[in-house]
């Protein structure tokens, strides 16, 4: 009686983070543990992946309040990051839940960085929003070339003005980047406005 009890109530949870309904993750808050939580569910995903399959910030954001810690990548050690950029249709909701609740906007996979797999996974009207979110939740764009020479290769002004405002790196050659002689010199000035910015600024 208690497993069927228990097998209720777990169905009852799955259903609420498939569909977002906040009201009953709400009254089943403090009913299960952590390691529950974190452990398989349903179809072997937790709690947390079920949310993320499901495209359900609100979802997200309950099992962040239910867990004292997360963690960062699935067992595959791919970061839930990197899923949440590839849902078709959520994706900017669920990084910003995320984000939100302390994921790292700087954790890698195959030596790229999130920001670098924002310009796979988003469509060319939604990259900067992407992007933006992450440089808002200190995603570095220091060492950040390769964004500069991707927006470059795409022909997007918005998104190569964005990177290098926010402090990309100019690449020193721009002579082999598949782009418009137009889009390069638009690149230099975006870097000599900002370099003028910032000495009228003292920096």
């Amino acid at each position: 009686m208690l497993k069927i009890f228990k097998d209720a109530r777990t169905a009852k949870l799955v259903n609420a983070l498939r569909s977002g309904n906040r009201e009953t993750l709400n009254k089943l808050a403090g009913k299960f543990t952590p390691e529950q939580l974190t452990e398989p569910l349903a179809d072997n995903f937790n709690a947390l992946e079920l949310a993320l399959q499901a495209g359900q910030a609100a979802s997200l954001r309950w099992v962040m309040e239910q867990l004292p810690q997360h963690a960062q990548r699935d067992a595959d050690d791919t970061p839930y990051l990197l899923h949440a950029l590839q849902h078709p249709d959520e994706s900017l909701a669920l990084i910003t839940a995320m984000l939100q609740s302390g994921f790292d906007a700087n954790i890698s996979h195959e030596e790229r960085s999130l920001l670098e797999w924002c310009f796979e996974h988003c469509e060319q009207q939604t990259l900067m929003l992407h992007l933006s979110r992450l440089t808002q939740h200190g995603a570095t764009l220091e060492q950040a070339e390769i964004l500069v020479i991707r927006s470059m290769e795409r022909e997007d002004q918005a998104t190569l003005n964005f990177l290098i405002s926010s402090g990309a790196p100019l690449p020193g050659d721009l002579s082999g980047i598949q782009c418009s002689d137009e889009l390069r010199a638009y690149a230099r000035r975006c870097a000599d406005d900002k370099k003028i910015r910032e000495m009228m600024l003292g920096r």
